[in-house]
């Protein structure tokens, strides 16, 4: 897999946050595509069914690695019982996804990268856990290539961008939706089964955004799920400022959903911005009222290239309620690349964590805005490199910046942790360190007592940093002992393999022994494909 047709001569497009621009389709005509369940020879199609997972040269299941990154010798002694899980974990913590309906946590990543007749066709790479610590039993390689999945592989459709996991039918499996650009921007939910994965259906009445203060016709499409109406049940947002953007769960197997309706377009923050283009949704309940509010995360730079002190990355907050979203006044949020919700107080009101940007903000910085009963804001905290106890130096260059997020409970002590990733994804950046920073939660909120940083090059990366370690990560407690471990992704690029490695949760923080190393090859062995494995995101 040297991912030599991955990018045809332009620069890599990092897909988890749609920073990329879809080339020659401003100006296309879309076409229909049929709605509801794809039907061959009279009965439902499935897709490509869950596998033993391939190894370079083993064709077993991954091999754990050290803090090397070196696979360890496969270990054939009985697994060892797990504790069982903590009744500990933050009231606001996502359920973690169980396709199979096994009891054991799985994984997907969705991957931007090219398939077989496409060009960033986009796939969806899935790790069915097996039960006996963070080992993986299955795998599962997901394109649109499969029968049961709409549409085909093409240019720059960018299935398996934005993945989120929820039982979106009630059937009590988990299930995937992904945001896909085969000719218009469109939604396909992948359903989950006791076979796992088995099917797939796209969602009608999705529609593109009408942000009433942008100046750009095409908007990149984001995908976000929470329970937006407070009905219990999982909705989609797909389409910021549009009328039928709020997609209502319970979805049926044909993905129609039980209603839609409005998703206000945020209010200008300020005069000067002139257009919506958005990088980013993000959903939880900032105000302990169980019902999820939604932030969108702006991209308003007047000079793209211009210094890291005049970036404009205005925040906007919508409340979730039963009868649909508000805007409230009064609520100003610090500019941000993007966020994430946890707890990390343990007050039950879930809090908004920030990678701030502009102004006077470190670039290696993170930012707390504490909910509360009135929402978001009122006190805040940020942790950076001068925090005692947090490890590490600031960095030096701007292509250095944490970016992205994600909040769970790593220690086990109830209270919601917080990591954060720098990779060198731009192409043009300078090459250095690519590191993952894991700070904890507490009865204070974060800081930086049991702080830790984690190198690539640690973990076998390109010690130039061209590997994109931490582009994306998760936390889930995928072997249920009640700590939720660390999945962290390297894309890669069109010369060095994409991997993801999964580190056990202790209650120390995130261990380097014992950990999992998921390989490009081993999902997909076709051979001049660049994966770029989990650079479009981890489902949550």
């Amino acid at each position: 897999m040297d991912g030599s047709d991955d990018q045809d001569g332009t620069p890599r497009r990092r897909v988890g946050r749609r920073t990329w621009l879809i080339g020659g389709v401003a100006g296309a005509v879309a076409v229909g595509v049929v709605v509801g369940v794809l039907v061959v020879g009279g009965e439902p199609a499935g897709v490509a069914a869950p596998y033993a997972c391939r190894t370079s040269g083993e064709g077993a299941a991954p091999a754990t690695a050290a803090a090397s990154g070196r696979p360890a010798s496969e270990s054939t002694a009985p697994a060892t019982k797990r504790p069982a899980p903590k009744d500990t974990a933050p009231k606001d913590t996502v359920p973690p996804a169980d396709f199979d309906g096994d009891g054991n946590p799985d994984l997907a990543l969705g991957s931007g990268g090219s398939v077989e007749g496409g060009s960033g066709g986009g796939s969806i790479e899935v790790a069915y856990g097996a039960g006996d610590g963070t080992r993986v039993g299955r795998c599962q390689y997901l394109t649109q290539d499969d029968p049961g999945i709409p549409g085909n592989n093409r240019d720059e459709a960018f299935f398996g961008t934005d993945v989120v996991a929820r039982d979106f039918d009630g059937d009590g499996y988990t299930d995937l939706a992904t945001a896909v650009f085969d000719w218009k921007p469109s939604v396909i939910i992948a359903w989950g089964s006791a076979d796992g994965l088995a099917g797939a259906t796209r969602v009608p009445g999705t529609d593109s955004s009408h942000v009433a203060w942008d100046n750009d016709p095409l908007l990149d499409e984001q995908l976000a799920a929470g329970d937006f109406d407070g009905d219990r049940h999982p909705d989609l947002v797909f389409g910021l400022g549009s009328d039928k953007g709020l997609l209502k769960g319970p979805f049926r197997r044909d993905g129609t959903p039980a209603g839609t309706d409005r998703v206000p377009a945020p209010r200008r923050p300020a005069p000067e911005v002139g257009n919506a283009n958005y990088g980013d949704l993000v959903a939880g309940d900032l105000d302990g009222d169980g019902i999820d509010d939604l932030v969108s995360f702006h991209n308003a730079d007047p000079d793209p290239e211009g210094p890291w002190s005049e970036q404009v990355r205005p925040v906007s907050y919508l409340h979730g309620g039963r009868d649909g979203f508000t805007q409230p006044r009064g609520v100003r949020l610090p500019d941000a690349g993007t966020g994430a919700v946890g707890d990390v107080d343990g007050d039950g009101f879930g809090d908004l964590v920030l990678t701030p940007r502009g102004g006077d903000a470190s670039r290696s910085s993170v930012t707390v805005v504490y909910g509360s009963e009135s929402g978001p804001g009122g006190r805040t905290t940020t942790v950076d490199r001068d925090t005692p106890g947090v490890p590490g130096e600031e960095p030096q260059d701007e292509d250095a910046a944490l970016a992205p997020l994600d909040v769970g409970d790593v220690n086990g002590d109830g209270y919601a942790d917080v990591v954060a990733g720098a990779p060198r994804w731009d192409i043009y950046g300078k090459p250095g360190p690519e590191q993952v920073l894991f700070l904890a939660g507490g009865p204070d909120g974060l800081g930086g007592a049991g702080a830790r940083l984690f190198d690539g090059s640690g973990f076998g990366t390109d010690p130039d940093g061209r590997a994109d370690f931490g582009t994306s990560l998760g936390l889930t407690d995928l072997d249920g002992d009640g700590h939720a471990d660390l999945v962290v992704t390297a894309p890669g690029s069109d010369t060095i393999d994409g991997a993801a490695w999964v580190l056990p949760g202790t209650a120390e923080g995130p261990a380097t022994e014992g950990v999992v190393r998921l390989s490009a090859d081993t999902f997909d062995d076709t051979e001049g494909l660049g994966l770029l494995m989990g650079g479009a995101g981890i489902a949550r």
